[in-house]
């Protein structure tokens, strides 16, 4: 459920226009802002599939395509989804897309590459989905230039280490990192605790073990927090009341203990899921 509302919540806030199923790189859209691309970077953009197998892309989807800016021709908009195949280099044409403000790479196979630490480049990123791509290895420290996105989706691929450097992800509101196999302990002063616009925030499904840090009742905005199949471990911490705008609450299968703090203050919340996590009720 959180995954499939994660990402029915993220396609309304990128579907910002649609393709001319006539043309692959034309846009189709109101919005006077933008234009059918330039030849030049029609052409970056072709080179850019030509490094995969992308006998799969269905071009005349008009959920796929291009989006240049009117004033500067640039390409700011790219979404290439499901069909892609073949590795990721980090000489990819893609990282010259200096313009890049939404990249939507969801589910496409880039059979085990590592993120390349060119990411890092297109620092002008909005919104970035890398969803069920396949992708192996650590996050590189060079996200941290990312400090413009405000949704970041790294889930169902095979990314390991600790929790990843985001220090200066400050206007992220959307982080989905589940299905994944971080691990490691989350420290009361990691730089998650600073990301204060978040408003959901999924790391289910990994191999996090520590206690809950109380420094989640800083993230008063929250809507969603999802920490499902971890391996968190003693009491839910009393601060998880101060998440006022809570509306979903996922602790399945952890190693919690004690008594589950009062909830009454969370009058939004719709969802509380604590199935194999807690040995004692819940208190309301």
């Amino acid at each position: 459920m959180f995954e499939s509302r994660l990402h029915l919540n993220f396609l309304s806030l990128i579907l910002l226009g649609c393709v001319s199923p006539s043309s692959f790189f034309n846009l189709n859209t109101d919005d006077n802002s933008y234009v059918a691309c330039p030849p030049h970077q029609t052409q970056a953009l072709t080179e850019f599939m030509n490094e995969f197998d992308s006998s799969h892309c269905n071009l005349s989807d008009p959920f796929n395509g291009a989006w240049c800016d009117n004033s500067t021709g640039a390409v700011t908009k790219l979404r290439l989804r499901a069909c892609l195949s073949g590795p990721l280099k980090p000489n990819s044409r893609l990282f010259r897309l200096h313009h890049l403000r939404y990249l939507d790479l969801y589910q496409n196979n880039f059979i085990s590459s590592s993120l390349p630490s060119e990411f890092g480049n297109l620092n002008r990123l909005e919104v970035l989905s890398l969803y069920n791509n396949r992708f192996v290895g650590q996050v590189p420290s060079s996200f941290n230039n990312l400090s413009l996105l405000s949704i970041l989706d790294l889930s169902q691929n095979t990314l390991t280490g600790s929790f990843p450097p985001i220090l200066n992800l400050v206007k992220l509101s959307v982080l989905d990192l589940s299905n994944n196999h971080f691990s490691g302990t989350l420290n009361p002063n990691s730089s998650l605790f600073e990301l204060h616009r978040l408003r959901h925030l999924d790391l289910g499904s990994n191999n996090f073990s520590s206690s809950i840090p109380y420094e989640f009742g800083n993230l008063n905005k929250l809507e969603v927090l999802s920490l499902l199949f971890n391996d968190f471990f003693g009491q839910v911490p009393p601060t998880i009341s101060n998440l006022t705008s809570l509306k979903e609450l996922n602790l399945h299968h952890n190693q919690l203990t004690g008594s589950f703090p009062l909830v009454q203050n969370l009058t939004m919340l719709l969802m509380l899921g604590v199935f194999k996590a807690l040995k004692t009720n819940v208190v309301v």
